[in-house]
């Protein structure tokens, strides 16, 4: 390349030219109706600018419930309070209608107590055999004595008083006991709701026990029938071997008898007494069995079945000098009323204090008639019960029958149905002997 050539042009720009800025775009404004699309905001009104809306309207609901309930209270109120005081309400018994009992149709007419009292001049009299007319009284109506006890006594009347009046309502009455009717067992008449049964199960009486149990239970099948060993009574220092006041051991041996009591038959009280007392009467027999059922407030009645031949033997003890493992033929017998010829009988040895716990049988016995104890009924196949037995059964208004009959199988006599207790000779000539009150269990 020479010197004098010229320089080549220059190349042009690669960068292109910057475009002008873009027009803006305008979108038209198209104008519509507001109901163009269907949707149109309700107005509301000027009520609902101030917030008067379901609020509202329950609030207004209230107060009008709220001055209903305040106009009914005051109007009750006002009418309680213009009570007449000069009429008496009558208080209903039994809570009938209680402090608003209904008010009586008259008005209690006060009247002046002084015009019903008299001035009676005294009637005096110097001679003491002189002649004294005395005046009329004066004639008085039913009405008025009943308007002078209304007005006078007390100076505000009967009053208005809720407490028991007279009323309709049912009471329980005076008294809660009840008068039973007498049952027919054998010829006699047992008056019991609910009996106990003691019947000698030794050898001799063995041939009558299921006999006289059916017969006992056609007519109390509740019966509880409880069965040892004679008919025997043993005291010891004037208490009952096996009773409720002896302590210590007894000195007599009886043993089992031929069939014992059968807990099965018996109700849930006789199974408690079983429990508890079965061997005392194992030890004591028919005494031990008299001095503790005669407290049972369970039974109306007690009812002995034997030949009655055992009776009551009592010995004493203390200061002598014996051995028990006699069976108690080497303390002196001080009484004994039983059929035993080696023992004797008829003769009583017994201090005072030796006596006291017969006397305590009697007594309790003796509370029947009042409601307070059991009545005692005897049945003997032999002869009558012991004289302490017989005062027992008179004294509680029981019975005592003889039941010969049951040694040839026979049929019970028909029974007077008016007599109320039949008792044998010996038993009426018993002193006290009488015809027995409606008994009344114990409370």
């Amino acid at each position: 390349m020479s010197e004098t050539s010229p320089p080549p042009p220059p190349l042009p720009d690669a960068t292109p030219p910057p475009l002008p800025p873009p027009a803006p775009v305008v979108i038209p404004v198209v104008e519509m109706e507001e109901n163009a699309l269907g949707v149109k905001r309700a107005k509301r009104s000027w009520l609902q600018r101030i917030g008067f809306g379901g609020l509202a309207v329950s609030l207004g609901v209230h107060f009008f419930l709220i001055i209903g309930a305040l106009f009914w209270v005051i109007s009750t109120w006002s009418d309680a309070a213009k009570k007449d005081p000069d009429s008496f309400s009558t208080g209903a018994g039994g809570g009938n209608n209680g402090d608003r009992a209904r008010m009586a149709d008259h008005k209690v007419q006060p009247k002046n107590t002084k015009t019903l009292a008299k001035n009676v001049s005294r009637i005096t009299s110097k001679n003491a055999n002189s002649s004294i007319s005395l005046p009329d009284l004066p004639t008085a109506s039913t009405s008025t004595l009943l308007s002078g006890m209304m007005a006078g006594g007390a100076s505000k009347g009967f009053g208005g008083g809720s407490g028991g009046g007279i009323g309709n309502g049912m009471g329980l009455g005076v008294g809660g006991g009840k008068n039973f009717v007498g049952r027919p067992v054998m010829g006699a008449r047992i008056i019991a709701q609910k009996i106990a049964v003691y019947m000698d199960a030794s050898g001799s009486m063995g041939g009558y026990l299921d006999r006289v149990e059916n017969e006992i239970r056609k007519q109390f099948p509740d019966a509880d029938v409880f069965m040892y060993n004679g008919i025997f009574t043993f005291v010891q220092d004037g208490a009952v071997a096996g009773g409720l006041h002896f302590k210590g051991q007894p000195i007599a041996r009886i043993g089992p008898g031929i069939r014992d009591t059968d807990p099965k038959k018996l109700s849930s009280v006789g199974k408690a007494v079983l429990k508890k007392y079965d061997s005392n009467f194992m030890a004591g027999s028919v005494g031990a069995w008299v001095d503790i059922m005669r407290q049972e407030k369970g039974y109306d009645a007690l009812v002995l079945f034997s030949d009655f031949e055992d009776g009551v033997t009592q010995w004493r003890i203390k200061g002598e000098k014996g051995s028990s493992t006699k069976g108690g033929s080497s303390y002196p017998v001080v009484y004994y009323d039983g059929t035993r010829t080696d023992l004797g009988g008829g003769s009583d040895l017994r201090k005072p204090a030796e006596k006291t716990w017969e006397e305590e049988w009697v007594r309790s016995f003796a509370a029947a008639k009042d409601g307070r104890g059991p009545r005692l009924y005897c049945f003997s196949t032999e002869q009558e019960p012991q004289p302490l037995l017989t005062k027992c059964v008179v004294a509680s208004g029981g019975q005592i029958k003889m039941v010969t009959w049951l040694k040839t199988g026979g049929e019970p006599p028909a029974e007077d149905a008016n007599a109320t207790t039949m008792m044998t000779p010996a038993a009426a000539a018993v002193p006290g002997a009488s015809a027995p009150k409606p008994y009344k269990p114990p409370r």
